[in-house]
């Protein structure tokens, strides 16, 4: 008797919180979705007053503490733990003072607002960022990259000092709730292990230094042709992107003449559909796709209320960078979508890790390299299709090394920061850009480019979920290529085995074993070493 009055008393908890949660957080992601698309103050504090309104249900000290007596309660079963056991991680995570918590929402809510309305200064008009980094991958011009690069990083000392007292306001709400910081806090907070990551960062640089030392110096040899400058004289901003997070196009041709007469949003919605997911176009028809005036111009996914409204948003423009950002994003609207929301209860109807749904997203991407999919999608003559593919792959293989090598950049830079938000970061920043992505410093540049990233205001802590996503994403790939024969070409199959495997089960597992179910074997590197080795010939 005494096990059903406790099951019973954790389920009306958790229904209570489903009650809550169905409005309060349901509120909150449409807030949020309004003011990214407006730009307009008015919705940025509305957004600000929906986080406001979180912050107070999570932090109230009773049910937190009723939350870890049911918690103690034997004989549960399983899913039941499951569930208490991530409502109490979004309980502790808002156990700090309220007044600080509000500080950081409304920090957070301004600095947000600033990068979403932000547009740099360039040749006499306000410039976007598609703009800009269209001219970096373009141009040929040493003196013309070299300004639209310093042109993308002026966000940075704007928000800079702004970021810095962000930074310690996260730091004094983690340490209230007894953690070393606020970036310890947000790994344990998300069920990741602080020393785990380490290691795996550590084999990350291990099994990718040297292959991205080889590919780098093929492409150093390239970009020097390019520019027309001895190889010493390369700077960053002959790197193509802002951040070196992927290559410039040398060792394929450019890809952007294949989508510039094509409607990528129409051949992105068939690839899914062709794949099994007939959801797609519903999810297009919430989505917002393309740039405007006070618009936000990054891209995300979003399930608004867990019952069906996923939606994207994106600044879609016909280039295959967008081309690849319409697959990848629509790749998390699906994973969303696909959850099962007949059987889950509404607080499972999630990943369990974020890093799962990343990986998948990135593994979406893979068919811009496909020559049955260059050919077949894109209309391609099926021979120069398949003469393009394997150059199209070595590039693709360049840029994972550059995103790889990025991710530890930032990854050890956040660490960095949240240990002590008043060092010298601008010195820091290019330690580590020069250490894992051999780029050089500009010559007496004493400036804040870590604080043009914008994810380390808007997403801070977040980029170890792309790292682990590529660990995934390439455990997965080997996978689905040995049982099904790849993603597209096992299309019959390949869809519905995502759906059922990855997708249904939603976070009703942890991270560890659902990566195992999926891809026969636990997260590891060995999958993204063999994938990024290295020996093109130039």
């Amino acid at each position: 008797m005494a096990t059903d009055s406790r099951a019973t008393s954790a389920e009306r908890f958790l229904s209570e919180e489903e009650t809550w949660a169905r409005r309060g957080l349901t509120r909150a992601s449409l807030a949020w979705w309004t003011a990214s698309l407006s730009g307009r103050r008015i919705d940025y504090q509305r957004m600000e007053s929906a986080d406001r309104a979180v912050n107070r249900h999570y932090s109230r000290p009773k049910p937190y503490q009723r939350l870890l007596r049911l918690l103690e309660y034997p004989g549960l079963d399983a899913l039941t733990t499951r569930r208490l056991f991530r409502l109490q991680l979004a309980y502790r995570s808002k156990q700090a003072p309220v007044e600080i918590l509000d500080r950081i929402t409304r920090a957070e809510a301004q600095v947000q607002e600033t990068y979403s309305t932000f547009r740099a200064q360039f040749d006499g008009h306000s410039a976007t960022d598609n703009e800009l980094e269209d001219l970096l991958r373009a141009s040929r011009d040493s003196e013309r990259v070299k300004a639209a690069w310093e042109a993308r990083k002026q966000i940075g000392p704007v928000v800079a000092d702004d970021l810095r007292q962000l930074a310690r306001l996260r730091n004094e709400a983690a340490r209230a709730i007894g953690f070393a910081d606020f970036w310890q806090a947000q790994l344990l907070l998300d069920e990741l292990d602080p020393d785990r990551l380490r290691h795996t960062l550590n084999d990350v640089d291990t099994s990718t230094r040297k292959p991205f030392a080889a590919m780098k110096a093929d492409l150093d040899r390239h970009l020097a042709q390019r520019f027309n400058l001895a190889q010493l004289d390369l700077r960053p901003w002959h790197y193509g992107d802002p951040f070196f997070q992927e290559t410039p196009e040398v060792f394929a041709p450019p890809a952007d003449p294949l989508y510039a007469e094509r409607d990528v949003v129409g051949l992105a919605a068939e690839t899914y559909r062709q794949l099994g997911f007939r959801s797609i176009d519903a999810i297009l028809a919430r989505s917002d796709l393309y740039p405007r005036k006070g618009k936000n111009q990054h891209a995300y996914a979003v399930d608004i209320d867990r019952e069906g409204d996923v939606r994207t948003f994106l600044n879609v423009e016909r280039n295959a960078r967008w081309m690849s950002t319409l697959l990848h994003e629509l790749g998390h609207t699906i994973y969303q979508d696909g959850i099962d929301r007949a059987e889950l209860p509404y607080d499972l109807r999630d990943d369990p890790q974020g890093f799962l749904n990343e990986g998948f997203a990135m593994f979406c991407e893979q068919p811009t390299t496909n020559p049955a999919w260059l050919s077949e999608m894109v209309g391609l003559v099926p021979s120069e299709a398949a003469r393009l593919a394997p150059q199209m792959a070595a590039q693709d293989t360049a840029s994972l090394l550059a995103f790889v090598r990025w991710c530890l950049t930032i990854v050890h830079f956040e660490r960095a920061f949240y240990a002590d938000p008043d060092q010298d970061l601008n010195r820091l920043w290019w330690d580590l850009e020069e250490r894992n992505q051999q780029i050089p410093r500009p010559e007496r540049r004493d400036a804040p480019d870590w604080a043009a990233k914008v994810h380390v205001a808007t997403a801070p802590v977040y980029y170890q979920k792309y790292l682990l996503g590529r660990l995934f994403s390439a455990q997965l790939t080997r996978k689905i290529n040995a049982d099904l024969g790849g993603w597209w070409e096992g299309r019959a199959k390949s869809g519905d085995f995502i759906k059922h495997e990855l997708f249904m089960p939603g976070a009703r597992y942890a991270w560890p074993e659902l990566v195992e179910r999926v891809t026969g074997q636990p997260l590891g590197v060995e999958a993204l070493a063999a994938a990024v080795a290295w020996s093109r010939a130039v």
